[in-house]
């Protein structure tokens, strides 16, 4: 079956960016794509994220162990213990796919899947209540951490570790790590406690390890199609090597980016008309933000929600300091719209809704503020995507990882490191072991 395409319109960024042009940093942009797919297989280069679209084992051994678990009728919950890209990733693809209410939706309806939870920072009261709430019993363990030591990820884990052993129970029996291979303190208790361990490639940065088992496995518990979320990074993967600017949506992107942040857009708004993509925007300006922000350089990156922030943030954007770039993100076809009633008989101002549906007058919002912001000379690009499924959010979370590398390397940046990061790391750390 032929899909649709995304598709992605400039026409309302070039009347405002007059000065820009793509064609003077076109070649330098194809470049730098063929150097970056051409460091997949080092090591030393974190880019084999572009090889996961093609590790079929992985995925098999992924989808294996989800069947495992979904067909045991052991578990009812899944705990994510996981920060950063060990949970932003996971957080995105089962809150776009399953709307942010899957926890409220009827075991009859989940079927065979979890309910699941993130511990994604260390707030006490966060902590308690979810452990206080849940049936431990009957909860899987999943922790992620790359080093295996996260600080974040260790001190909630070892919490709900004495909860779980008040109940007679063995903690390391429910547990699965996600961490590096043969190093580190999670692979050491994975073999000490027999503990199923899956692997994240020691060239595959947290950010950008979404189609890996750290966003794979959450996902499919939470009853992600994780054949649809391969098709849709397979399709991304071979969309994002055109050398064709048309074509190509991660270079073109990135190139916008790029020159906007030249002509003094030092912030990125990414806009996305619907609630359901509230976590994938914050999986967003996690990956943009981490990967470009070094030594002085690259956009800020921030999110707004369409129709909401129309109330809230809009009127910055509109009357504010010209200094955004604004992508927003359309659903051409809204999962499960709603017929709006006709009751102007009650009212004729109800006359206006009726016949409409939902989802059609969120896009009629959004092309409203798109044309208010362009007639006060504020930059947009407008992606569109058919549908909201594994095929089209998977495919452009992909594209936005290759864009975003991308955009660091024409920043003259390493997109793969966080220095910034690691030295609050090391400052926290040490702290603690003065205290």
């Amino acid at each position: 079956m032929n899909q649709q395409k995304i598709k992605i319109d400039f026409s309302h960024y070039f009347s405002n960016e007059i000065t820009t042009n793509f064609r003077s940093s076109q070649s330098n942009a194809f470049n730098l794509l063929s150097k970056l797919y051409s460091s997949k297989d080092d090591f030393q280069g974190m880019a084999g994220w572009l090889n996961l679209p093609h590790d079929l084992k992985m995925f098999d051994k992924v989808n294996d162990f989800v069947t495992k678990i979904t067909g045991e009728d052991k578990y009812e919950h899944l705990l994510v213990f996981g920060i950063g890209g060990s949970s932003l990733g996971a957080q995105a693809l089962i809150e776009s796919l399953q709307t942010p209410l899957w926890n409220r939706i009827s075991k009859s309806k989940r079927k065979q899947f979890l309910t699941i939870d993130f511990i994604d920072n260390l707030d006490p009261q966060i902590i308690r209540t979810i452990l206080t709430k849940l049936n431990l019993k009957k909860t899987l363990f999943l922790v992620i951490s790359k080093s295996g030591g996260t600080l974040e990820t260790i001190v909630p884990m070892l919490i709900a570790k004495e909860w779980v052993a008040e109940l007679d129970e063995n903690f390391y029996s429910n547990c699965v790590f996600i961490t590096s291979k043969e190093k580190g303190l999670l692979y050491d208790l994975s073999k000490k406690h027999s503990i199923p361990l899956f692997p994240i490639p020691e060239n595959v940065g947290g950010r950008y390890s979404v189609f890996s088992p750290v966003g794979l496995i959450p996902a499919g518990l939470a009853g992600v199609n994780l054949a649809e979320v391969r098709e849709g990074i397979l399709q991304a993967d071979s969309l994002c090597q055109l050398v064709d600017i048309k074509g190509n949506i991660a270079v073109s992107l990135a190139l916008a980016a790029f020159n906007s942040y030249l002509n003094n857009k030092n912030i990125f708004v990414l806009m996305p008309y619907s609630t359901c993509l509230k976590r994938f925007a914050d999986w967003f300006i996690q990956l943009w933000a981490e990967s470009l922000g070094k030594r002085g350089k690259g956009s800020t990156p921030i999110s707004a929600i369409g129709a909401t922030d129309q109330h809230s943030q809009i009127q910055m954007f509109n009357e504010g300091p010209n200094d955004k770039l604004i992508c927003f993100i359309k659903l051409n076809k809204h999962k499960r719209d709603i017929l709006i009633p006709d009751f102007s008989s009650e009212n004729p101002s109800f006359k206006q809704y009726s016949g409409h549906k939902v989802g059609q007058i969120l896009n009629v919002e959004l092309d409203a503020t798109r044309r208010a912001l362009t007639e006060n000379k504020r930059p947009t690009i407008l992606i569109t995507l058919p549908e909201l499924n594994e095929y089209y959010i998977s495919q452009l979370m992909y594209v936005l990882e290759v864009s975003t590398a991308i955009a660091g390397m024409l920043l003259d940046v390493n997109p793969f490191d966080q220095p910034g990061v690691e030295l609050a790391k090391r400052y926290t750390n040490d702290a603690l072991l003065r205290s």
